[in-house]
């Protein structure tokens, strides 16, 4: 009979700890929520006030009168100045993200120099820009969402000289890439190629290690293999319970 009691005074207590638990957890992910909420209000203010100001510029660029497009150069200063201004934070988390702003920065600046600005260069700037600016836009939302669910992936780094360390059930945020998730556990060294698609990432040197080559690969569940990664690091979206390898091949 005591027996008995103990086991079930210890299964009340151990039911009542998990309860509580779940309680605290309940409340923590409805105050996530709730955050959500608020951060998606803003962030889809930004947006479609952003939105807003690149449409009437493109509006103006698509029936403006002339071959000179240098008059349409203020507004754009202004609509990259912006552009800036409302994303700062996620362009300060991605690098990657803030090369390709100080790019477009500068196309814009080398045009400004000039007395002429022909239609086919102004509508390169206003693609560029719509294109970081969409990328920009997901990717703010993408950490709102990340903060009340995850994913969970693992992380294999070979140096090519017999070290290898893994990373396993690695949490991380949907729609994050695989150059996110090596730079969450190491330090990264990396060239930005401009002009590459898709992905504009060369990754140079790992956790200070840079005596080769580093390629990537994925693990294929269908194959039972390793995959060659078909596109820049920073292009490739994360799966759950997804497995990557990054290995330095010798020159």
């Amino acid at each position: 009979m005591l027996v008995w009691a103990s086991i079930t005074t210890g299964s009340v207590a151990y039911y009542y700890l998990e309860q509580t638990r779940y309680r605290e957890q309940l409340k923590e992910k409805q105050q996530l929520l709730s955050e959500l909420s608020e951060n998606y209000g803003v962030s889809a203010t930004k947006r479609n006030l952003l939105s807003g100001e690149y449409g009437a510029l493109l509006g103006e660029y698509q029936w403006f009168v002339g071959e000179n497009y240098s008059a349409l150069m203020s507004k754009y200063e202004e609509l990259l100045s912006n552009l800036r201004r409302n994303y700062t934070l996620t362009l300060n988390e991605f690098p990657e993200l803030n090369a390709t702003y100080n790019n477009l920065l500068n196309e814009f600046q080398t045009l400004s120099a000039k007395s002429v600005v022909t239609k086919e260069e102004f509508g390169s700037l206003l693609d560029e820009f719509y294109i970081l600016f969409a990328v920009l836009a997901t990717k703010e939302l993408e950490g709102f969402v990340g903060e009340i669910s995850a994913i969970h992936v693992s992380l294999c780094i070979d140096y090519g000289n017999q070290t290898i360390k893994w990373y396993n059930n690695i949490a991380s945020s949907f729609g994050a890439t695989l150059f996110d998730l090596t730079r969450k556990v190491a330090s990264v060294e990396y060239s930005y190629w401009a002009t590459m698609e898709p992905g504009h990432i060369l990754v140079t040197s790992i956790n200070n290690y840079a005596e080769g080559y580093w390629l990537w690969y994925y693990w294929d569940d269908t194959k039972n293999e390793w995959v060659f990664g078909p596109v820049g690091c920073d292009a490739w979206i994360l799966k759950d319970n997804g497995i990557y390898k990054w290995i330095c091949s010798s020159y």
